[in-house]
């Protein structure tokens, strides 16, 4: 009995002995280190370029690492973001704020242009790489068809699409806060995704007093004054003051004739266009259909780097009447009407005409255009570079301005903009103000703060043509990772909303207010990684699944 009883625990240790060495080995098989998802580089802007992205970058980042991924987070300047990442598609991941500007109401841009498999290639704007041949086809219905209720279908099921595929998911829509001199000013308009960077604000904001001149405050200088060559929203909002297009996009985000008395579709690829009767050019000359045919000619011929984009599918222009021209497009696209005609400067042909003989395409371009003549409801007095430019209002215009002057003030930072609110520099600002700068401006009695919703966006661009954003699941799990609520209160105090699809639900006809609400959710993150296999090692590092197969997107 001893005897037995002696061999018995000997027996058992040999069996866990041989159990512990067998549990060793299949654990350093289970995690060897090939099958570890790869870590990745987080590229945020610096801190003195925007705090605001700086401090979500690293609010995210934090959530990724205890989701069990290994991150490297790179702070730099816009300028080589925007060209490694923007152009070179050479990033993992990074975060850009896109812009409202008016002709981004119609969705082309966020639903086509970023997301389109042709925007896929280097230099274009489908910076994650994205692939999706059953997305493709939506999109290109929506692009295509002139009938407003089926663009509306089209756009809501894109929408779906990209909620769940998060090629690169939308975080943050701000409000837009902007403050005015109230005491000298009045009748201001706070337009969508703009506020009081719109061209409305400035022709619809009205002395009090004896002071006709106002003062617009904005960071950073304009850089160009050639409507051909420019791609910079900056001198875009100033050139749209000075020159005229063809329609407008109201405060509300609807396009309404402006040049053109009346447009209207012949059939899907024709359009007919009536000019406005009495119009002039800022330098006295009358603006012609013969001006219009030779503006849109000259952007075709020279590939203007803005306009090419807009004006892509348009074949020809013809002149069919005293006041009557007809766009012809090589196929339909519904888009032409807010991002054509609604974004080209009609130019003079009597000066650009002459200009591109002597110079030629390459001339052209480069040309600085530094006494810019256009016929819109301000003219050109003077560009002092890094000190302040000033237009004057256009007294023969149709629409002419309520103030006498316009004088744009570039600051360096946002603090100086902020401090000129403050001493009365200037009567209004170009910048959303964070949360402590409203809450020190909302002391001066001579300003007004309002605020309204942003169409833009902060966005993450995931590189899908590299592990592991190649796979949705992951995709998906590090969204929804993302503790947007949170980035509201604490980054924004409370002056932002989440966004969950790609088209803002300010602009409510777009908006697909059934997309999945992506974020928020560390939990279902992590569910999502175990369903598809994904584990764990006991440092909290993830792994690949065990006969790994990439999903690229949802099925």
């Amino acid at each position: 009995m001893k005897r037995r009883n002696l061999l018995l625990p000997i027996a058992l240790a040999c069996l866990l002995l041989t159990t512990a060495g067998l549990s060793t080995k299949a654990t350093a098989a289970t995690f060897d280190e090939k099958d570890k998802v790869p870590g990745f580089n987080f590229w945020i802007t610096s801190q003195t370029y925007d705090p605001v992205r700086y401090e979500i970058g690293l609010m995210v980042a934090k959530k990724w690492e205890k989701l069990g991924f290994d991150i490297e987070i790179t702070a730099l300047e816009w300028a080589t973001m925007s060209s490694k990442g923007m152009k070179g598609h050479e990033h993992d991941v990074f975060m850009i704020q896109w812009g409202g500007k008016p002709e981004r109401v119609d969705p082309m841009h966020w639903l086509y242009t970023l997301h389109h498999s042709n925007e896929s290639r280097s230099g274009g704007y489908n910076v994650a790489g994205y692939q999706n041949a059953a997305y493709d086809r939506i999109v290109e219905g929506f692009v295509k068809s002139v009938n407003l209720d089926e663009r509306q279908k089209n756009a809501f099921k894109a929408q779906e699409i990209l909620s769940r595929d998060v090629p690169q998911p939308p975080l943050i829509h701000r409000i837009i806060t902007h403050a005015y001199n109230s005491r000298d000013f009045t009748n201001p308009t706070y337009a969508m995704g703009e506020g009081l960077n719109s061209f409305w604000n400035w022709l619809s904001i009205t002395p009090k007093g004896e002071r006709k001149s106002a003062k617009f405050g904005y960071v950073t200088d304009i850089k160009l004054l050639n409507p051909l060559s420019t791609k910079t929203g900056a001198d875009i909002y100033m050139l749209r003051m000075i020159y005229d297009s063809l329609i407008r996009m109201d405060a509300e985000g609807k396009p309404v004739p402006w040049a053109a008395e009346s447009y209207k579709y012949l059939d899907e690829t024709t359009i007919r266009v009536v000019l406005k009767e009495g119009m002039t050019f800022h330098d006295g000359k009358a603006v012609t259909v013969e001006d219009v045919k030779y503006t849109f000619d000259l952007i075709l011929s020279v590939k203007s780097p803005y306009y090419a984009s807009k004006v892509k599918k348009l074949k020809s222009v013809a002149i069919t009447g005293k006041n009557e021209l007809t766009f012809t497009l090589s196929e339909p696209y519904a888009p032409f009407i807010s991002n054509g005609f609604g974004t080209v400067c009609i130019l003079p042909k009597h000066i650009w005409q002459k200009k591109y003989e002597t110079a030629g395409k390459d001339g052209i371009l480069k040309w600085d255009n530094s006494k810019p003549v256009g016929s819109g409801p301000f003219k050109f007095e003077y560009w002092r570079p890094n000190e302040e430019m000033k237009l004057t209002r256009f007294a023969s215009h149709f629409r002419p301005p309520k103030i006498e002057e316009f004088i744009r003030i570039p600051y360096a930072k946002a603090y100086g903009v902020v401090q000129g609110l403050q001493a009365g520099e200037i009567d209004a600002a170009g910048w959303s103000l964070l949360p402590l700068e409203r809450q020190t401006l909302s002391s001066f009695k001579h300003l007004t703060i309002n605020t309204i919703d942003d169409q833009g966006y902060y966005m993450l661009h995931y590189n899908m043509r590299k592990k592991p954003f190649n796979d949705v699941r992951v995709r998906r799990a590090l969204t929804y990772a993302i503790p947007k609520k949170m980035i509201v209160e604490l980054i924004f105090s409370g002056q932002a909303v989440p966004a969950y699809s790609t088209v803002a639900a300010v602009n409510k006809f777009w908006h697909n207010p059934g997309v999945e609400k992506i974020g928020d959710d560390f939990k279902k993150a992590k569910d999502i990684l175990k369903q598809a296999g994904f584990r764990w090692d006991d440092k909290g590092k993830l792994f690949y699944p065990q006969n790994y197969s990439v999903q690229t997107i949802t099925k």
